[in-house]
């Protein structure tokens, strides 16, 4: 240290001061002088190059920032060019004002874009949860049948083959009503459709909620029954005895009352066979049915109350 240096020569003076000691001191304490006057201007380089160094950090900062958010492009073009200008500053205040007065420039622009990014993912994110809920309202609206409300045959054949590929034990049950065309031709469409509501209300009725209750088209209606071929027994009889029968039908300040039968064809999954050919063997049961109907001469019966 120089000031240890300089110590030691006083301490010199003081036990001897021929001329010879005095030029001797007086070497010394030049020496001391330059090397404390190199080091001084050393600290000087290797402060000003460090805070060189961190304006150039904070400037290359600034500039990735910008390149993320065009909105903020010139006030972070600003901040570069002060960041720039304070390069070629000798002076050590000046150059350390820049930076905190460029640094805080720079950390309110981030601060404010981070505060926009988060609003906008929150925006974001509710138009996607909108998107998802509407999306999933129409894939349910795909579905389902728009006049009755059950499953359609699109939902109802997934849910079949569905079981097929679980394995598990099920039954399918095919119903065709009666002769639905003279209710048609006799009343309207209006009085078939609402022939068509009131029976699939019914229908569903008769099923517990893991059963599947669907629209095949037209007058054609279909069940998916879980479990043994026992359970497909009772809730065929239960369609027989509960959804079928008189319905009354008010339109108009007019009812007409309908007599709806149905023809059922109810079959058990083998095990190996796919859907479609559960459906054809339930399509032929349903058939027999049918004419067993027709050959006991039932048409349907119309009248007006």
């Amino acid at each position: 240290m120089i000031s240890s240096a300089l110590a030691r020569v006083i301490d010199n003076l003081s036990r001897s001061a021929t001329p010879e000691a005095l030029s001797e001191s007086q070497r010394q304490v030049d020496e001391q002088l330059c090397l404390w006057a190199d080091r001084a201007q050393s600290h000087q380089k290797e402060g000003e190059q460090t805070i060189r160094e961190l304006l150039r950090v904070v400037e290359d900062a600034a500039q990735s920032t910008g390149t993320r958010d065009e909105k903020y492009g010139r006030e972070i073009a600003a901040l570069s060019e002060r960041l720039r200008a304070t390069v070629g500053i000798d002076s050590l205040p000046v150059i350390r004002r820049s930076i905190s007065e460029s640094a805080t420039a720079l950390n309110t622009c981030a601060a404010k874009m981070a505060d926009e990014g988060r609003e906008s993912v929150r925006r974001l994110t509710a138009e996607i949860t909108e998107y998802q809920t509407r999306l999933q309202a129409s894939e349910r609206r795909a579905l389902v049948d728009p006049l009755t409300g059950i499953s359609n045959r699109r939902g109802f054949e997934e849910r079949l083959e569905a079981c097929v590929a679980a394995g598990q034990p099920f039954s399918l049950l095919l119903a065709d009503l009666n002769n639905f065309k003279a209710a048609n031709d006799t009343h309207g469409h209006l009085v078939g459709d609402e022939i068509l509501r009131q029976f699939a209300g019914e229908l569903k009725a008769q099923f517990r909620p893991d059963d599947a209750v669907g629209r095949w088209g037209g007058d054609e209606f279909v069940a998916l029954i879980v479990g043994p071929a026992k359970e497909a027994g009772l809730r065929a009889d239960r369609v027989r005895h509960w959804a079928l029968g008189d319905y009354k039908i008010t339109l108009d300040g007019k009812t007409t009352v309908v007599k709806v039968s149905a023809s059922l064809g109810t079959v058990t999954w083998n095990g190996t066979e796919s859907g479609q050919e559960l459906f054809a063997r339930a399509d032929r049961e349903m058939y027999l049915d049918k004419e067993s109907f027709r050959n006991s001469d039932q048409p349907v019966a119309l009248a007006r109350a």
